[in-house]
């Protein structure tokens, strides 16, 4: 007697062990690279967005200390000091550069004026940057705060 083959239903073929041999591996030999790639790429944005918010906020913390001090020296010195704190608490770790406009300090005591603080840090991005990506950013903000119309001086 002799065994008539089965014959398989349209659209479903056989599965041949053999053929798919190796596949897992070559696939992740190709996408392994590529996913690293993608998570420093990922850390690195991380990175600079939350170093540039933290500048930004010592940016404001300085503007705004400086506008409360009674003296254009006084002022220079709360608003570096201000900075520096701000980016120590918020754990970046730079050497700030803050500088002032303090013109608003010339007008009379009763009048308004402005202050304005720009910060400027070097974001360190070499610990999480690969080879070829830059090793650090310079991230820069400005902010103004009125200066305190009736403050003594």
């Amino acid at each position: 007697m002799t065994s008539i083959p089965q014959r398989q239903p349209p659209g479903r073929r056989r599965h041949d062990r053999c053929g798919d041999a190796g596949n897992a591996v070559v696939e992740t030999a190709i996408l392994a690279p590529l996913f690293i790639l993608f998570l420093a790429a990922l850390l690195t944005a991380m990175r600079i967005q939350h170093g540039s918010a933290v500048v930004s906020q010592a940016a404001a913390d300085a503007a705004r200390h400086a506008s409360i001090a009674r003296t254009a020296t006084q002022a220079q010195t709360d608003a570096t000091t201000s900075a520096m704190t701000t980016l120590r608490d918020k754990g970046l770790h730079c050497h700030p550069h803050v500088r002032l406009a303090l013109s608003g300090f010339h007008d009379p005591a009763g009048e308004s004026g402005t202050v304005t603080a720009q910060v400027t840090c070097v974001i360190q991005l070499s610990a999480v940057a690969l080879p070829g990506m830059p090793g650090h950013r310079t991230v820069t903000k400005s902010h103004r705060s009125n200066i305190d119309p009736y403050r003594g001086r």
